[in-house]
Order: structure tokens, then C-alpha cells, then sequence
């Protein structure tokens, strides 16, 4: 134990696996799980019901659940809002409180860190929307908020060892494609072509850490915004000023993002300059702060070497970079250093939502013919437009009734033990689900039982 006057003490850390309860959430044991969602079918996000949610299979339910919209722990306001559960151990309330219009709190709204640089927090940070539980006996169960969390990789440093291929990232379908100024009036697009209420700075200020786009090619009259974010063959919006939003973010959060170019569905057959056009303009935008990859070492296996999930966090943030771009194109690996290639997705787009259990039991069974071993892969948790007809009525449902059928059921079947085998996981409207806090939760008990986490070594002189 002793040697070149240097004492080698080894701690041992004793660790206690918490496995009821989200992060974020103040909760006695056992309790049953609270959290607030927002309803994918309003109009817009400042006329989204807030929804309470409690389970799933919870043994142990609330008599009743409060809704309030200034923390009750400071003040005596009673609930905006009472559910009385009535021993249901699963389920939903859609209320009559809309979200409204609410800045991002902890300074991180987009105007206000253009202005001031945000202070990184460890823990989530409340909307002033609040959630309690409670017992029979009128004892406080569960206490939760709508929350942000921004730094939440940043705040668990145990993630650093964990390897790409093993970390839950929340992550978004067609990220780009919600409304903006300057796509408002598309009807189109209104009722077909969004899949997200949020842009993508809330986004990632929400946790999202993987991002889904499809690119189109379609040369504006100054050349400044050739690249659109497509929903299917439909231009959504310009791809400069989100890659932009990306890097500010990174630069004041230090989380890390994950982007993924998965389609190139206008302008790109048979033109492979425009996909050095793009590549050189993921370089302006990003370059500084991408991981890239390395030339092969002697010895290296190829097929090793060249896959972004065999990495660690720490790896990257030892080169201090925040971004890696996984990029659907073969031939442009060879091009650039900048982008690596696509991890493996399995999607549940052309399926009905009743075939969903079935089809990720055989998935994260290893049923499936091809379930993914031991590399990076993404479920897109989402119904297409084809999966959702009904045949007595001879009609479709549109992407958020989609959303708003699909997201429960994924949550549901993502809340048992499959979570510790999933890798990115993207949703259509993820505000209608609580994703964010499986993934952060996840993570932190596989941080637990990481061996690289298990005992700390300190040398003292």
C-alpha cells in the first residue's frame, strides 16, 4: 500500500440504486411517479392543455394529485387543478390550464442568452407549473414540476465513461420541422408537414440531445439559404439558422448533441456536389467544435475504428468537442473528417399503433431478425401516415392524433426494463411525453453500475 513515500488509499463507493421516481422529482419511497406533459392537439404550444400523468402500474396510487401554478412549497395557493386517482394505477388527465406564453426559465429563453450568459445549474429548472401527490392519510407522496434541464449531461460526470452505444439519448423526429415566422401561413404544412412544437433551441434547452434531419437542396436568389430542413418532399425551413442555435448552445451549455443528417430527399440524386456544399457548410457553422474522425492507427480494426458509438463522452470532451454528425451518405465519408456514418434505425413508422408492443418485444428480445448487438442505433417511435388509417372509417389521422396515440404507448413500453437497452429514441411532438426524464434517469443508474464508476483511487503524499 505504501511505496515512493506516495499512500494509495482506495474508497469504495457504496452505491444505492433508487428505483422508484424521476429525476427532478421530491418523492417518499414507493410512491407512485407524477409528471406534467403538454397535449400535442392544440393549435399551438400557448394553447396546449397541460396534461397530469401518473404511473405506469403504479402498486401504490395517490388518493389525489394537485396541479398548481406557483410552487405550493412557498406559498399556500390551493391546486389549480384536483385529480382524485379513485386507485386507477395508471393514467391521464388533460386539463383546462393552458400552458400560455412562458419564457424559458433560468435566463436560458433565446432572447435573454444573447444577452446574458446562462448560469449551468445541476439540477432541473421549474416552469412555475407544479405537481403533488398525495396519500390517504393526506400525506405529501410525490412532488414534481415542469422542468428544463439543460445541463443534464454536464451534471453527472459519471456519463464520460459510459460508451455511446449505451447511453438512452432523448432525441426528436424531423427536429426542424415545427412553425416559424416564416412558414406560418403554409396550410400544408399546418396540418401535415409538423412534428414538433418546439424549435430546436427549446429542444435541447428541454434535454433533447439527438437530432433527426432531412435536407433538400433549392438554391435561394442570394445563395445563403440553398439548404432546407424537408418534412417528405415539403420545404420546411432554412438549415443555417438551426445549425447556428446549435452552436450557441453547445458553447453555453457544454452539453453534447448528436446530429444526425438521415434523408436527402430534394436535390441531391445524382449531384454529389451538393453534398460537398453541405459538408462545407456543417464546417463554417460547426467545425470548431465536431468531433472528428482520426485516421486509423496501425493495427486498428477498420470497422472499430470508424464507428462514432464505440466512443465516450470523455473522449470528446478531453478534445473539447460537443457535436457529432452522423451522415447518411457513404461516399462522403471519404470527403470529409467532420461526419461519421449512420447508426443502425429501426422505425415503427409503418406500423398500426396496436402492432407497437409486439414489434419492440421482438426488437429489444433480439427476436427481431435484425436487433441491434452491441453498436449504435436508433428507435423512431413514431406512425407514419399510411400506419394510421382506418379502414371502417376510410380516414388518417394526422401527425400529432398520431403522436398523441403512439408516445403514451412508447412510454409505457420504454418504463420497464427495456429503457437500459435502448439507444436514441425519437418521437414526434415530444412534449406530450415525459422521455427526457427516462433518459436522464436511465443513464444515471447505468453510471451506477459502470465498473469505471465504482471506486475512486486518491493518492496523498
Amino acid at each position: 500500500m505504501y511505496g515512493n513515500g506516495w499512500r494509495t488509499i482506495l474508497v469504495a463507493v457504496c452505491v444505492t440504486a433508487v428505483t422508484g421516481g424521476y429525476t427532478g422529482g421530491v418523492y417518499a419511497t414507493d410512491s407512485c411517479p407524477i409528471y406534467l406533459t403538454l397535449s400535442a392537439l392544440a393549435r399551438s404550444l400557448e394553447d396546449a392543455p397541460l396534461v397530469i400523468n401518473w404511473g405506469p402500474g403504479c402498486e401504490n396510487p395517490p388518493e389525489w394529485i394537485g396541479l398548481y401554478t406557483e410552487n405550493p412549497a412557498l406559498s399556500n395557493a390551493s391546486p389549480a387543478v384536483k385529480v382524485v386517482v379513485s386507485g386507477e394505477r395508471s393514467g391521464q388527465v388533460t386539463t383546462e390550464v393552458k400552458f400560455g406564453r412562458r419564457k424559458l426559465p433560468g435566463g436560458w429563453s433565446h432572447e435573454q442568452v444573447l444577452q446574458h450568459i446562462p448560469k449551468r445549474k445541476s439540477k432541473p429548472i421549474c416552469f412555475d407549473l407544479y405537481l403533488t401527490s398525495y396519500d390517504q392519510a393526506g400525506e405529501l407522496q410525490y412532488f414534481d414540476c415542469l422542468k428544463i434541464q439543460p445541463t443534464w449531461m454536464f451534471s453527472e460526470p459519471g456519463l464520460g465513461n459510459v460508451s455511446l452505444r449505451e447511453l438512452f439519448l432523448p432525441g426528436t423526429h424531423c427536429s426542424g420541422c415545427y412553425q416559424t415566422r416564416t412558414n406560418v401561413g403554409n396550410v400544408v404544412l399546418k396540418k401535415i408537414g409538423f412534428r414538433q412544437s418546439l424549435d430546436v433551441w427549446s429542444q435541447l434547452v428541454f434535454g433533447i440531445r439527438y437530432l433527426d434531419f432531412a435536407i433538400g437542396y433549392y438554391p435561394s436568389h442570394n445563395g445563403t439559404r440553398n439548404f432546407w430542413i424537408m418534412n417528405e418532399q415539403f420545404r420546411v425551413g432554412a438549415l443555417r439558422p438551426i445549425l447556428q442555435d446549435i452552436r450557441r448552445f453547445v458553447i453555453l451549455s457544454e452539453e453534447t448533441v448528436f446530429l444526425d443528417f438521415r434523408r436527402f430527399p430534394l436535390g441531391f440524386h445524382n449531384n454529389p456536389e451538393q453534398h460537398e456544399a453541405l459538408l462545407v457548410l456543417l464546417e463554417q457553422e460547426l467545425g470548431d467544435l465536431v468531433y472528428r474522425r482520426m485516421p486509423l492507427v496501425s493495427g486498428e480494426d477498420e470497422l472499430e475504428g470508424s464507428e462514432s458509438y464505440n466512443l465516450t463522452l470523455g473522449d470528446m470532451r478531453r478534445e473539447g468537442k460537443y457535436i457529432l454528425i452522423t451522415y447518411n451518405h457513404e461516399a462522403s465519408l471519404n470527403e470529409s473528417d467532420i461526419i461519421w456514418r449512420a447508426w443502425k434505425k429501426h422505425s415503427s413508422a409503418f406500423l398500426k399503433h396496436t402492432e407497437l408492443g409486439e414489434w419492440m418485444q421482438n426488437l429489444f428480445s433480439h427476436k427481431h431478425p435484425d436487433a441491434p448487438r452491441n453498436i449504435g442505433w436508433s428507435l423512431h417511435g413514431v406512425q407514419g401516415f399510411h400506419g394510421s388509417y382506418n379502414e371502417e372509417e376510410a380516414t388518417f389521422l394526422m401527425p400529432a392524433e398520431r403522436a398523441s396515440i403512439v408516445n403514451p404507448k412508447l412510454m409505457q413500453l420504454l418504463s420497464g426494463p427495456w429503457s437500459q437497452r435502448a439507444n436514441a429514441v425519437l418521437v414526434d411532438f415530444f412534449t406530450n411525453t415525459n422521455l427526457v426524464e427516462l433518459a436522464v434517469s436511465t443513464n444515471q443508474y447505468k453510471t451506477l453500475r459502470n465498473p469505471a464508476n465504482e471506486a475512486v483511487v486518491l493518492d496523498i503524499q
